[in-house]
């Protein structure tokens, strides 16, 4: 048979299967007499055992085997979720990841399972037979368990993400050239090839929407990592702790989500390490034994918000302060969130007494700010001392194509993307460094321009979370699609200044941070 076909099979069934068994084991776990997370279980890891047998990977098929006669015992009533078998089985999983990974990079998976076997021979209750796999398997592909589904009404395909990059890339060049198109016949009085132009455009339009969203993904796809990382931790520190989810439904582009683990991962550790107490220390302050972290996506107009949560110490700003001083840094002037979240990014800034595999090298914070700010995105904090901290991550849709206004600053232009403009305006001179808007008096942010000293000048007044501030121009210029070329800023180009696009006309534009501005 075409072994190669199968084997794709398998490595993409058999990671789903991996995948929901992590979150039902963690799920009895939790209720340790509860039917459903093992009959699950069971289901998930008898058609691993299957595929496994057809293809001939004898080590997966008896180890998943062995696992089946744990689950049995537990299915019976005979064994609950202790920790102890928690990780035996967790450990499980993991060898059967790793065989799913030699299997798809083209080696027959194998490695020492039997001590494995043995462990788990020693949780189960006897076994009525044994599962002896020889090598081959059998010709005959078999890789469903039980009555067979009901068919889908959608078909799947499997198409690299290579390809839908380039799908993407083309779509924003595509929708900025209709732009071009639409400019370009502005002055023609030509009515059917302005209907045509415009026909054109709402196909364009519609391709580029599709492209867009066959990027998207569910946010689960990164989400449904994390409740075993988040466990291993908090019994690595001794701490009771447990994740919950909410909105792992909500899409992103995946360019985001590629991202996404590490970000929330090194939120998740200091979460779990710096603001969840020890189960003695939780008890003494009313609270019950068992720390909360939760995970939150939810969307919010054009942007998705990812929320890491946990009902810890919260920032000990005593501690944040001392350690400024001691480093010789600015330290915070007040409660706000915003000044912790400056501070706390600086590199190497920790207040952790001593460095240990977890924490105490002062890159978390900073790796996180970084990161979500390369990604068109914001970084927001706020903390409460013996409530908690939540750390808000603000990302646009996608980073394929944004809509922003351009302004003139003297003979450059720039484009600041629309999800931080809250309005374009005419802003009166104030006091030094602020304007005046509608009676308020806002920060004044100013790049320069040909006319510093007028009684008003145009802008636009950014929003960035719950900071904002007048943005001061000499010209706007319109809004417009663009696509972001990231780039690595060479010598002497302002911080602020977070990507380059080519605008309708052909010429170039730098892309504005308004996060780095306000």
């Amino acid at each position: 048979m075409d072994n190669q076909k199968y084997r794709d099979l398998f490595v993409s069934e058999s990671r789903e299967h991996l995948q929901r068994c992590t979150r039902d084991l963690l799920a009895w776990e939790r209720a340790p007499h509860a039917a459903e997370p093992v009959a699950s279980l069971f289901r998930s890891v008898h058609t691993i055992k299957g595929m496994a047998a057809t293809l001939g990977f004898a080590t997966l098929a008896n180890l998943s085997h062995a696992f089946e006669h744990v689950l049995s015992s537990a299915r019976d009533g005979g064994l609950v979720a202790t920790p102890d078998v928690v990780d035996v089985a967790l450990r499980t999983l993991d060898f059967l990841e790793r065989g799913v990974a030699q299997v798809e990079s083209g080696e027959d998976p194998g490695g020492a399972a039997d001590p494995l076997i043995a462990e788990l021979g020693g949780l189960a209750r006897p076994a009525t037979g044994t599962w002896p796999i020889p090598p081959g398997g059998s010709d005959k592909p078999a890789f469903a368990a039980g009555p067979a589904a009901p068919a889908e009404t959608t078909r799947l395909v499997r198409v690299g993400l290579d390809r839908l990059d380039r799908l993407v890339t083309l779509g924003g060049e595509l929708a900025v050239g209709r732009t071009r198109l639409v400019q370009r016949l502005a002055g023609t009085t030509d009515a059917a090839l302005l209907e045509e132009a415009h026909r054109l455009g709402r196909l364009v339009d519609e391709v580029h929407r599709q492209v867009l969203l066959a990027r998207m993904a569910p946010v689960a796809e990164v989400f449904e990592r994390f409740p075993r990382a988040v466990r291993d931790l908090g019994r690595q520190l001794g701490k009771q702790v447990r994740l919950e989810i909410e909105g792992d439904d909500i899409e992103l582009d995946r360019a985001l989500l590629e991202q996404l683990p590490d970000v929330l991962l090194h939120l998740l550790r200091n979460a779990v390490d710096h603001g969840i107490e020890s189960p003695g220390d939780r008890q003494a302050a009313g609270k019950p034994p068992e720390g909360r972290v939760r995970l939150v996506a939810r969307r919010e107009g054009d942007a998705v918000l990812i929320d890491v949560e946990d009902d810890g110490r919260g920032i000990d700003r005593g501690a944040v302060q001392a350690r400024a001083d001691a480093l010789g840094l600015p330290a915070p002037t007040g409660a706000e969130g915003d000044e912790l979240l400056e501070v706390l990014a600086r590199p190497g800034f920790s207040t952790a007494a001593r460095v240990t595999d977890v924490s105490g090298r002062g890159v978390g914070i900073d790796v996180v700010v970084q990161r979500v700010r390369s990604l068109g995105g914001i970084t927001e904090l706020s903390s409460r001392s013996g409530v908690g901290t939540t750390v808000r991550l603000r990302l646009p849709l996608s980073v394929a194509v944004i809509p922003a206004v351009l302004v003139g600053v003297a003979a450059t232009r720039y484009a600041v993307p629309l999800a931080f403009v809250a309005e374009a305006a005419r802003f009166e001179a104030g006091e030094r460094g602020t304007v005046v808007h509608r009676g308020r008096t806002l920060p004044r942010v100013d790049l320069g321009g040909t006319r510093p000293d007028a009684p008003w000048r145009p802008g636009v007044v950014l929003a960035v979370g719950g900071r904002v501030g007048a943005l001061v121009v000499d010209t706007l210029l319109g809004q417009e699609d663009i696509v972001v070329a990231p780039m690595d800023a060479p010598r002497g180009v302002a911080p602020w200044v977070n990507g380059a696009t080519i605008l309708s006309d052909g010429l170039p534009a730098l892309v504005l941070d308004p996060a780095a501005l306000v």
